[in-house]
């Protein structure tokens, strides 16, 4: 028998699977159990183990290194029923997790932007005032000041398109019409602050290009 303990903040809960090893038990399974325990929506519930989150429904628990009587970690929060009534379309708990999800990243975006972003411009600006002469973006040594603007691109480019990926994975049914809408904005909004740092990145391309011989 193979026995699967979970952690959820400080519930625990063991699901047993009599006459099944870990290559027989799908995750999507696991998460099932752990759903209809707990009623956190499937789409808000995260399992992890050894600090890596598990992803893969169809995948069995063997390889994600799980072994017998091993404690899983399980996020994810229950919704209210006053937070699925008013915050969804037609009070589906799904939808509720979805929103959730496209929320909370979005957030962690706008955290990262408020915190990186205005002082990406303002580097920006001090280096295209200090007119800094030719500059080749094939050097491996670039100048300290084009190599910390090249550095923070590369930083808040990654991490929005990382965001606009989480959006696209979020599959929403056509009935879902809050959830549809909240991520739309979220892509929306998303997709404007990467044009505006590529457009600052821009700027100090040009800046490059114009400083070299022809």
């Amino acid at each position: 028998m193979t026995v699967i303990n979970i952690k959820w903040g400080r519930e625990k809960k063991s699901f047993d699977f009599p006459e099944r090893t870990l290559a027989d038990v799908r995750l999507g399974e696991l998460r099932k159990g752990c759903h209809g325990w707990s009623r956190v929506p499937l789409g808000g519930l995260t399992l992890i183990y050894g600090g890596a989150t598990m992803k893969d429904d169809n995948a069995p628990l063997s390889c994600f290194g799980i072994k017998p009587n091993a404690q899983i970690v399980m996020m994810g929060t229950r919704p209210s029923k006053t937070d699925i009534s008013t915050l969804t379309t037609h009070g589906d708990p799904e939808e509720y997790a979805l929103i959730v999800k496209i929320q909370t990243s979005l957030q962690k975006t706008m955290e990262l932007v408020a915190e990186h972003v205005p002082k990406y411009e303002i580097a920006v600006e001090n280096y295209i005032q200090s007119n800094p002469g030719p500059v080749n973006l094939n050097d491996p040594h670039l100048p300290p000041a084009r190599k910390s603007l090249q550095d923070s691109h590369t930083l808040l480019s990654e991490n929005l398109m990382r965001s606009l990926l989480v959006f696209d994975g979020v599959v929403c049914k056509p009935d879902f019409e809050v959830a549809r809408a909240t991520r739309r904005e979220a892509v929306k909004e998303t997709q404007r602050i990467l044009d505006v740092i590529d457009g600052m990145n821009a700027k100090v391309k040009s800046c490059d290009s114009s400083s070299l011989p022809n």
